[in-house]
């Protein structure tokens, strides 16, 4: 056998809540759609599971049922439908009619104050993911790795561990927001005493199924060495931090990439005008597209700040409500919020935007195309939260000429060069980094990037074009994966139920 875990071609069920062009715009669904693309562009037997959405079953094209598996317990039939996420990756989308309605986004339902839903839905998921791991789903093909992302996917880890015939398990832990559920009432995902006796599945008194993929799987991976560092470094920084260095040794911090395919200025179809390094001059006209479009009250010359509020929960929203108050009204910019249709509540950012309407816009960009079209626009990518767990956004900005601003987590500092006099000097400088979290920090960086953008624009042209030479290539993310695939496979460890 090869040395090299690139030439081995290897069977993965790669399972996740999201994926791009499919559901959600996260760095999720970038993660899911970039890594199973690449991994099957070289050779390896890759297949996608993912719950089935009422948006995804619409959206999918020449699905066909292959498959109706009775779930031990709860008396529920799901049916597997297979249809293709690209040419080179096969889709299974799990269809328990009306089950999956709040598995994206859990504990907002008013009926459901404990996310009881999302849990059992979760749960059900995880256990078709669990079966069609060991070749019991009727579709005639096992595995040698199962990858779960996300906490929607990562029962089925714990759920295999007393499964002899098992495959190898990798989890990646994407969310810097833990989910957890009150376990009592669960009763229908009819988990093995002997799993619920282990107490792996517990966590403060809740039941936590990222806990138990944590101490299960026989290796894990983060989206970026930095938010591996400071998980490790500080316990407080996520409810899973101690397991987490409990088990240091089967877990990696793999640099994430991005699909240079589907991010790309001078090839993107979503976009009205390309443009590259050579005519970054042209990137205006997509700025003057959008303008028209979405009726921004904005000259062409004022700064143009995109944020794409996806990825953040209400509370988060809340308090970058707070932080977009403490900039100077006065400045010559405008933000551009783009949020989709089924997000949180944004009622802060909603007052914000009535309060300043000439200096901030919420736009509903629910699809991908419409977050590029904004991308391509705007001057900046603000990148406001406490925790960045990897940098795709700030990467896909780069890709697009449009500077981050983005507070200084371990994984932007990985991917961003701060604009100091001395990196602006040096041709390092990509971007604009402040820290800490606070209000007074991103008023004052607001200010640092509207007094540099009205310089002339060689400036800031200059600024730009170093970001677009930055590459962050898809591939070797994949590599990272498949070295630690290999070693799942050739040292399982052992089962906490043994």
């Amino acid at each position: 056998m090869s040395s090299d875990p690139s030439l081995t071609p290897h069977r993965i069920l790669f399972a996740s809540g999201e994926a791009a062009t499919l559901a959600g715009c996260s760095d999720l669904a970038e993660f899911t759609t970039t890594l199973t693309t690449t991994l099957g562009t070289l050779g390896h037997d890759i297949r996608l599971v993912m719950p089935g959405y009422a948006a995804v079953l619409s959206r999918a094209e020449r699905l066909v049922q292959v498959s109706r598996i009775r779930l031990p317990g709860s008396g529920r039939e799901a049916r597997i439908l297979q249809g293709r996420l690209d040419r080179n990756v096969p889709l299974y989308l799990v269809d328990i009619p009306g089950q999956f309605d709040q598995l994206h986004r859990p504990g907002r339902d008013e009926a459901d104050p404990d996310g009881l839903a999302p849990a059992l839905s979760g749960g059900l998921f995880s256990r078709v993911v669990s079966l069609m791991a060991i070749n019991q789903a009727g579709l005639s093909w096992q595995p040698e790795l199962l990858h779960c992302n996300g906490w929607q996917s990562a029962l089925a880890i714990p759920l295999l561990a007393g499964e002899w015939s098992r495959p190898a398990t990798l989890y990646t832990l994407h969310d810097a927001d833990h989910q957890s559920f009150p376990g009592e009432r669960i009763s229908a995902l009819s988990l093995p005493v002997e799993l619920l006796k282990s107490g792996a599945l517990e966590l403060a008194g809740r039941l936590s199924f990222e806990k138990g993929a944590v101490l299960m799987a026989d290796e894990l991976a983060l989206p970026s060495p930095g938010y591996g560092a400071d998980l490790l470094d500080d316990q407080s920084t996520h409810p899973l931090a101690e397991p987490l260095k409990k088990r240091a040794e089967r877990l990696s911090g793999i640099p994430s990439g991005i699909d240079y395919r589907r991010w790309n200025s001078t090839t993107d179809p979503h976009i009205q005008q390309h443009y590259d390094s050579s005519s970054f001059e042209l990137k205006r006209f997509n700025r003057l597209h959008l303008q028209a479009e979405r009726e921004l009250p904005l000259d062409e010359h004022g700064l143009l700040i995109g944020y794409h509020a996806t990825n953040h929960g209400a509370a988060e929203h809340q308090q970058i409500a707070a932080l977009l108050a403490a900039i100077d009204p006065d400045l010559p910019l405008h933000l551009l919020i783009a949020a989709g249709a089924a997000e949180p509540p944004l009622e802060a950012l909603l007052e914000l935007a009535r309060q300043r309407p000439h200096q901030l816009s919420l736009q509903l960009a629910t699809d991908e195309p419409g977050w590029h079209r904004i991308l391509a626009a705007s001057d900046c990518l603000l990148l406001p939260a406490r925790h960045y767990p990897s940098a795709y956004q700030a990467q896909c900005g780069l890709a697009y000429g449009t500077v981050p601003i983005a507070h200084a987590t371990a994984s932007m500092r990985e991917t961003v060069t701060d604009a100091t006099p001395a990196n602006l000097l040096h041709g390092a400088a990509s971007g604009f980094l402040y820290q800490p979290a606070t209000a007074e920090q991103l008023a004052e960086v607001i200010a640092r990037v509207s007094a540099f953008h009205a310089k002339p624009p060689i400036w800031w042209q200059k600024l730009a074009l170093q970001g677009m030479s930055r590459s962050f290539p898809a591939s070797e993310t994949a590599q990272h994966y498949l070295q630690r695939y290999r070693a799942a496979i050739d040292h399982p460890a052992a089962s906490l139920l043994a």
